[in-house]
């Protein structure tokens, strides 16, 4: 029997194509994924507990309830001696976001005065910033007492809320520096 002569039954060439299809597709969703920034991770692999980061490891940090709000999860600890506050956020964007404005603009950091840190933290995100986010009645120069940094890494985007009254500027860019080590080597991983 030569197999050019074998005839496949039309439902065995129905399924043959359908297959052929699912392969091409799943190629081209793998393209489009490595093209956006790899493929998505795990977002709790992108948090940084902050008791692993040495400027805030010699005290105890108690995990408060956590936030999920779509593909937002927010993640925060409070220090139980000097009832510091840490949140991280990371939000995976979908490439239809990954550019759009608003996620570019803090605009929605609370009420009070927010000013530009203009903090020269060297990070490997593709956009960030440093605010400092006073209470109106606070003079500009105060030490700050919350400090916000957002960053976008691809498609992830990262914040940390930091409240700790008077914390300096060097301290808070230490802080970053860490957390942009532990994100970018879970990313580039």
């Amino acid at each position: 029997m030569n197999i050019a002569s074998v005839r496949i039954p039309p439902k065995l060439r129905l399924l043959t194509l359908v297959l052929a299809v699912v392969v091409l597709v799943a190629g081209v969703m793998a393209i489009v994924d490595s093209s956006l920034g790899g493929p998505r991770r795990p977002v709790d692999a992108l948090f940084v507990y902050p008791g692993d980061i040495d400027l805030l490891s010699g005290d105890q940090w108690e995990e408060k309830p956590s936030l999920l709000a779509g593909e937002q999860v927010v993640r925060r600890w409070m220090n139980v001696r000097t009832r510091a506050y840490f949140e991280q956020s990371v939000i995976v964007h979908s490439r239809y976001f990954a550019e759009d404005p608003r996620i570019n603009d803090r605009e929605d950091l609370g009420k009070g005065s927010v000013r530009d840190a203009r903090l020269e933290v060297s990070v490997a995100a593709d956009q960030s910033g440093i605010y400092c986010r006073q209470a109106e009645q606070h003079s500009r120069e105060e030490p700050c007492s919350r400090w916000i940094y957002w960053s976008r890494y691809g498609i992830y985007a990262i914040e940390i809320d930091y409240r700790e009254p008077g914390l300096d500027s060097t301290r808070f860019s230490q802080i970053i520096r860490r957390v942009d080590m532990k994100v970018s080597s879970v990313l580039n991983g």
